[in-house]
């Protein structure tokens, strides 16, 4: 209770500096454009298939792309709904949040996850519930999502860290790992600073993304170096036949 309570309350102090310090009419676009980027790892995916073409980045494509596999079954379809907790706007109306979910997606959402054990209803909290109406300024800069849409951790930051981290150990070129980075670290505070995520949301993403990478390396270039010179020996000979 206290844990969850003190993580809360950063979440809130990081949002209230954005709305005071970060959230500027320039920057605004900029931000709405990072984070459409990374709706639905279309982009990451995207960088991946063209990497397929050429020979020379083909082994980082399949282990981007890859690594993006295994982000989306642990991440989105595991991790999420056990957590099962809420996007920030949602917190402050639960009750009627999950109504429209249960109601829509036919299941009883009571924002109770890890297996029963972690409660994300504010209003236990003495004095929370009002300081969080207070402090959370849902700013309209993209639409709302699904009330089903669970928050943590962040699929868009996991999708961009996943990624850096994938083409890194691949490639081991700093002059594509360090854009990679920075546009991943962008990623995740485009997520905050459009209010769809809480900050621990992104810092566990990123953190997970680069997990995610790590085993998506240890599959998919493995699986790679065993198979790839297998075909270009087939397409050799058939080659050689003619």
């Amino acid at each position: 209770m206290i844990i969850l309570e003190s993580i809360l309350n950063f979440d809130l102090a990081i949002f209230e500096f954005f709305e005071s310090t970060m959230r500027v009419a320039w920057l605004t676009p900029i931000m709405k454009i990072i984070t459409m980027l990374g709706d639905d790892g279309i982009f990451f995916i995207a960088l991946g298939l063209v990497m397929l073409i050429f020979k020379k980045t083909r082994k980082a494509g399949l282990v981007c792309l890859g690594s993006l596999l295994v982000m989306t079954l642990l991440n989105n379809e595991l991790i999420k709904p056990i957590m099962e907790r809420p996007r920030p706007y949602n917190l402050t109306i639960l009750p009627e949040a999950a109504a429209k979910a249960a109601a829509e997606y036919g299941k009883d959402f009571d924002w109770i996850g890890c297996f029963g054990l972690v409660d994300w209803t504010i209003d236990r909290f003495p004095g929370f519930a009002e300081k969080w109406n207070a402090g959370y300024v849902w700013p309209g800069i993209v639409d709302y999502m699904s009330s089903k849409s669970l928050s943590f951790p962040s699929g868009h930051t996991s999708s961009a860290f996943t990624f850096a981290m994938a083409i890194s150990l691949v490639l081991k070129n700093k002059g594509v790992s360090i854009p990679a980075f920075i546009f991943a670290f962008l990623m995740g505070m485009s997520r905050i600073y459009v209010g769809v995520h809480y900050p621990t949301d992104v810092i566990v993403g990123a953190f997970v993304g680069i997990l995610y990478a790590i085993i998506g390396y240890f599959i998919f270039a493995k699986l790679y170096d065993v198979v790839y010179p297998k075909i270009e020996a087939a397409i050799a000979k058939k080659k050689a036949k003619k």
